[in-house]
């Protein structure tokens, strides 16, 4: 079980989009040569500094180039992990995009993303220890990056009520589409930052992403540069303040993302159950949608009341064996190869190839595999950013996210159709605690018309009714980061508690 530290990656990326303005003049004109911003800002997570970022935009020639430099520290139930990010992007003095680089570490896993515009059409690269993926996209020409979309905020302006669309592209988000942003004015307010007292006008920023919608808050001065950023996720408040270089800069702790991410579940799971029915409804106050699948081992109903009665029992795969159905019924997505679930790697065809010798049939195959994973992983840590199924194959290192990809990708390319599910599981104890949900992840795979559960980070093939699916995913249409941000987002405002028991 992990809890993903990407949401401040939201955070950051909203910064930067607001970091840098110029005023309603300036944009008649080309802005001024050489750097024309720079700051520093402090990140503080659950009342502590936990990082800073630093931001410059400077015109080179006949393009705008902004970068931000962020360090940010989490713990993950008593694992410290670090998270450094490089980005740049390259604008035209219009505010076309050019190209771009994106540099993150997390934990030791360094990842880079390139892109690049050439004719309609986006060339993305993306390398993970010396091993490159290149894709191409076409282009949409309403995305923006950071200048494109502060050219465009100022056209619009800052009068309070002010709202409009913008279409943008983050790496973050993945560069196939840009994402829809909904940009409101608020009002003038007061604030104490580590500067001093500034008067600001606050705007609100909201994310269409394709997993969910994401909010986010900036006050900017009268000059249109941030002084603040704000945003709440998975009940844990995440804030940016300008500061100055030299407190920026100064030592800082990591926060404990972990404990604060798990929900009270009203009831204990017993080992022995066969059948669990939840009871879970979103907080009145919560304008986030959540919609369970329905499948296999889980059912969903919805009643008028605004809750829903989930039902979740252990899987038995002697009854899977007894159905119907081919792999080739599945969409192509959940059986090709792709960034993340790179089943075509020659070290993920060799892994695949050993740890399915002897199988039999598909659904011995899904479980030696799960088997074989859960063995294979050999250093369960959560220090570990998001990985590649051939990056975790390396390593032989991670968390539930890393088997899951893993196995999903050695599923594949043993002609497994296969995806990621995500949603909560059952933890008895924690810190203390007793009785909690948490976020997890785990793999399907698709035998005999059946989408199965496999738990290869807890060793489960006939998965026990403790982990209710809130998602699933090919990887292929949604990152990692999105599907974190969604459950994130609406476990801050789940409420869940245990109906039944059947064991």
């Amino acid at each position: 079980m992990r809890s993903k530290a990407n949401s401040s990656n939201l955070l950051i990326a909203a910064v930067l989009a607001l970091q840098f303005s110029l005023s309603a003049e300036d944009l008649k004109h080309a802005p001024p040569k050489g750097r024309f911003h720079e700051s520093w800002m402090e990140l503080r997570m659950l009342g502590k500094k936990t990082g800073h970022s630093r931001v410059t935009v400077q015109r080179s020639g006949e393009f705008v180039i902004s970068r931000t430099q962020t360090m940010i520290k989490i713990n993950r139930s008593g694992s410290e992990l670090s998270i450094a990010a490089k980005e740049e992007a390259k604008e035209t003095l219009d505010g076309q995009m050019v190209g771009f680089t994106r540099e993150l570490n997390m934990g030791g896993t360094p990842l880079r993303i390139e892109g690049v515009i050439e004719d309609k059409s986006i060339r993305v690269t993306t390398e993970q220890f010396g091993r490159k993926k290149e894709r191409t996209h076409d282009l949409d020409e309403r995305g923006l990056m950071n200048w494109g979309l502060l050219r465009l905020m100022r056209v619009e302006g800052f009068s309070s009520g002010t709202t409009y669309d913008a279409w943008i592209y983050s790496p973050e988000f993945g560069m196939e589409a840009p994402t829809k942003v909904t940009v409101k004015v608020l009002g003038e307010e007061e604030l104490l930052l580590p500067i001093g007292k500034r008067y600001a006008t606050r705007i609100s920023m909201l994310l269409h992403s394709k997993a969910g919608k994401l909010e986010s808050q900036s006050w900017l001065d009268e000059d249109g540069f941030a002084l603040q950023a704000r945003m709440k996720l998975g009940g844990i408040q995440m804030e940016m303040k300008r500061t100055s270089k030299a407190s920026a800069l100064e030592s800082f702790a990591p926060a404990d993302l972990f404990s604060h991410s798990l929900l009270p579940l009203h009831g204990s799971v017993p080992k022995n159950a066969r059948a669990v029915t939840y009871r879970m409804k979103m907080k009145s106050d919560s304008e986030v949608g959540l919609s369970p699948p329905n499948g296999y081992t889980q059912t969903v109903e919805t009643s008028s009341e605004g809750f829903m009665i989930v039902k979740v029992k252990r899987s038995d795969l002697d009854e899977v064996t007894e159905g119907k159905g081919n792999p080739t019924e599945v969409a192509s997505r959940y059986r090709k190869p792709n960034v993340m679930i790179d089943s075509n790697d020659p070290s993920i065809r060799k892994l695949a190839k050993f740890a399915a010798r002897g199988a039999g049939n598909p659904i011995s195959m899904a479980k030696q595999l799960r088997v074989f994973v859960t063995n294979y992983i050999n250093r369960k840590t959560l220090e570990i950013g998001f990985a590649t199924a051939s990056e975790v194959a390396r390593t032989r290192s991670g968390d539930c996210t890393e088997h899951a990809v893993l196995l999903a990708a050695l599923g594949r390319s043993k002609g497994l159709p296969a995806r990621v599910a995500a949603g909560l599981v059952y933890l008895p104890e924690h810190n203390g605690s007793k009785n909690l949900m948490g976020f997890h992840m785990w793999t399907q795979f698709y035998l005999r018309g059946k989408w199965v559960d496999f738990d290869a980070a807890l060793g489960e093939s006939e998965c026990s009714p403790t982990r209710i699916t809130l998602t699933t995913a090919s990887l292929s249409d949604v990152s990692l980061a999105e599907i974190g941000f969604a459950l994130a987002e609406a476990m801050e405002h789940l409420e869940i508690k245990i109906v039944e028991i059947e064991r």
